[in-house]
């Protein structure tokens, strides 16, 4: 998983469309199942190393329409972000 700097994030929102799970939305946009996750991304990136060029997916990571049958399989129904590529 990859989180992002709290302290240093502009909102430019340029992430958005990169993101290929979908999983960074504008702050007005956040579902409220995953507010949670505002204070656990700050948390794990305390804890984490900066990365500055794009990487290959992490192993064992879960592709989008994975995450979007889990999301249906516990009952959410989340709409992805606006800006989503």
């Amino acid at each position: 998983m990859l989180v992002i700097d709290p302290d240093t994030c502009i909102d430019c929102e340029l992430c958005i469309p990169e993101c290929p799970i979908n999983a960074i939305y504008p702050e007005d946009e956040l579902p409220e199942c995953y507010e949670e996750w505002v204070d656990k991304n700050e948390q794990l990136y305390e804890d984490g190393e900066v990365i500055t060029e794009k990487v290959d997916e992490l192993e064992g990571a879960l592709s989008l329409e994975e995450i979007q049958e889990k999301e249906k399989a516990a009952g959410l129904d989340v709409e992805e972000p606006s800006k989503a590529g």
